[in-house]
């Protein structure tokens, strides 16, 4: 007992019988003095500890906080609050949740900004095209005509941006997956509907330059084309 070292909390010697080596459940107890619950009461009058935490095996926590309070108080449990750690499958699942919450907000703010990319595109075209379009007019073509070529060619634009899209995002996969020699998995559906889905987005960022081509009278359109 002489050889083991002490530490002094206040005029009260207390011998070191062990030292923990892991503190990550509870980082404030790296700095922290333990003492057996009955010596606390000796010592320093300790009624009861004002926190006590259990270790359980996994799957074992909902069974463990049910009978806690029993154990530890039987005369009357009430007295005692049992928190339950949050189950590992509930945790993956709200970090899933998360996750895909933020791929669907990326994913939205990307398809706006590939909308206004087509749309600027589409209407510079438009713009720079003003003599085709008069001379289109002048020979017979119909404004609806002229609004349907701008249209497909937007869609056009979204349909191969989808189809790039698509296979850069299954290279990434695949390639993030191999690193740490996972499984990728991936619905198949998803990189056959992305071009469908840039052709719906270039098709509707369309409407506006299309609209705008459909507009321009044919005299105006050679003389401004000329």
């Amino acid at each position: 007992m002489d050889q083991q070292p002490a530490v002094f909390v206040g005029d009260t010697t207390l011998v070191v019988i062990g030292i923990l080596d892991d503190t990550e459940r509870e980082p404030v107890l790296l700095d922290a003095i333990i003492i057996p619950n009955g010596a606390a009461r000796g010592l320093f009058g300790l009624l009861a500890p004002a926190e006590v935490q259990i270790r359980t095996e996994i799957g074992a926590t909902r069974l463990i906080g049910e009978q806690a309070a029993v154990a530890l108080s039987p005369n009357d449990p009430s007295l005692l609050r049992v928190s339950l750690p949050p189950e590992p499958k509930a945790v993956k699942e709200q970090v899933a949740s998360d996750v895909n919450t933020l791929f669907l907000v990326l994913g939205g703010v990307a398809l706006l900004v590939g909308a206004i990319g087509i749309a600027n595109v589409t209407l510079v075209s438009v713009l720079e095209r003003v003599g085709e379009i008069g001379l289109r007019r002048s020979v017979g073509a119909t404004r609806r005509q002229v609004a349907a070529q701008f249209l497909g060619e937007s869609a056009a634009m979204g349909f191969v941006g989808g189809i790039i899209g698509a296979s850069i995002g299954v290279l990434v996969i695949v390639v993030v997956s191999a690193v740490p020699q996972w499984t990728p998995i991936l619905d198949a559906w998803v990189p056959l509907a992305a071009p469908l889905v840039g052709a719906a987005i270039g098709l509707v960022a369309g409407l506006y330059p299309s609209w705008r081509a459909a507009s321009l009278e044919p005299i105006e359109a050679l003389r401004s084309g000329t």
